[in-house]
């Protein structure tokens, strides 16, 4: 059985997982088995959750949800970049290995710039299938209608019988939540994998001994400047030197794909 799984961090803006979940089922005609849903503890981006739960609940009943909850309300530190990675990698390495998932979505219209940057440059890692942005044009009109609505989207995060408080304000929900496709755009970013050869090789590297031999070091030049240049080593003629954010990085790198 082939399985489809999207994973996105949620902002304040619940629609726009709803809505690349519709986009996924009637335009890429993909039958989506899982929805991962990462979200801070910030009470305003927890109260959509239950939204989008019951709205996936009720017009795609085989869709299976699940919220990965974030030890914080917002990226601060680099130290809060690198436990959101670490988070994300697990949650990747899940739907390969756990769920046994054929193609994995990101949608990274929701949730802050810095999470949905962090989330874009880990496809690149984790055979990702691919990386979707959403677009509203009257981006003006549609903030207007989730305003109106949010009174009754906090009182369905408060509701005993969510099933039933939805029901009780369908028309108002489904409005907000599957809009019709003319009103936002999806939009493909490109991704470029890594081999996974060379990926065991970068992380072979960044959790290796502090100094290597270069000659010892089993990846291109253009590579290890590449690395250099992004703060991951220290590159001289002769040795390839770990920093500290490159050995954090390979650790997050490793625990995720388990590669030895």
């Amino acid at each position: 059985m082939t399985k489809t799984a999207i994973i996105a961090p949620l902002g304040t803006s619940p629609p726009v997982i709803t809505e690349f979940l519709e986009y996924v089922e009637k335009t890429l005609d993909r039958r989506v088995s899982d929805l991962v849903i990462i979200a801070t503890k910030e009470p305003s981006v927890l109260e959509g959750v239950p939204l989008i739960e019951t709205a996936v609940k009720n017009r795609y009943p085989h869709v299976h949800t699940h919220t990965v909850e974030l030890p914080f309300t917002d990226i601060q530190s680099d130290e809060d970049n690198l436990k959101f990675m670490r988070i994300c990698a697990e949650v990747l390495r899940k739907e390969k290995e756990v769920h046994k998932t054929n193609t994995i979505y990101l949608c990274v219209a929701g949730g802050r710039k810095d999470m949905c940057i962090t989330l874009s440059l880990l496809a690149q890692y984790f055979e990702v299938n691919g990386v979707f942005h959403i677009i509203t044009p009257d981006v003006k009109s549609m903030n207007i209608e989730l305003e109106r609505a949010r009174h009754n989207i906090k009182e369905l995060s408060e509701s005993p019988d969510k099933d039933a408080y939805y029901e009780q304000h369908r028309e108002l929900f489904d409005n907000l939540m599957f809009p019709p496709p003319s009103q936002y755009n999806v939009i493909n970013i490109p991704v470029l994998p890594y081999p996974r050869t060379m990926l065991n090789d970068i992380i072979r590297l960044l959790t290796g001994e502090q100094t290597q031999m270069r000659s010892k070091v089993e990846l291109p030049l253009m590579v290890l400047e590449n690395m250099d240049a992004s703060g991951l080593i220290k590159l001289t003629q002769n040795n390839v030197h770990l920093t500290t954010e490159g050995r954090k990085f390979g650790e997050t790198l490793k625990q995720g794909l388990r590669a030895g």
